[in-house]
């Protein structure tokens, strides 16, 4: 397990094994937010540009209400963010 800090959060970072196989687990303990990521799902994110983080950190809690339709984060590791 890594513990990653700085003035804003906090992430806890580990390797958890599951029925399907390892995954790399991020969490961050403050939020309660985590997800479980595959190899390949991992791979995906060294493809992005940082263009694409910065769509995903615009609104990172999640679309207002107002614009909530819902997409798979697929769309926007494939497409770049913009279709998403």
């Amino acid at each position: 397990m890594l513990t990653l800090t700085n003035e804003f959060t906090t992430v806890i970072v580990e390797k958890v094994q599951t029925r399907n196989g390892e995954r790399l687990r991020i969490s961050s303990p403050r939020l309660g937010y985590s997800i479980d990521l595959d190899p390949l799902e991992l791979e995906a994110l060294t493809w992005q540009t940082v263009e694409t983080f910065s769509q995903l950190l615009r609104t990172p809690y999640g679309p207002d209400e107002d614009e909530a339709e819902m997409r798979p984060l697929s769309d926007l590791i494939l497409f770049g963010g913009e279709h998403a």
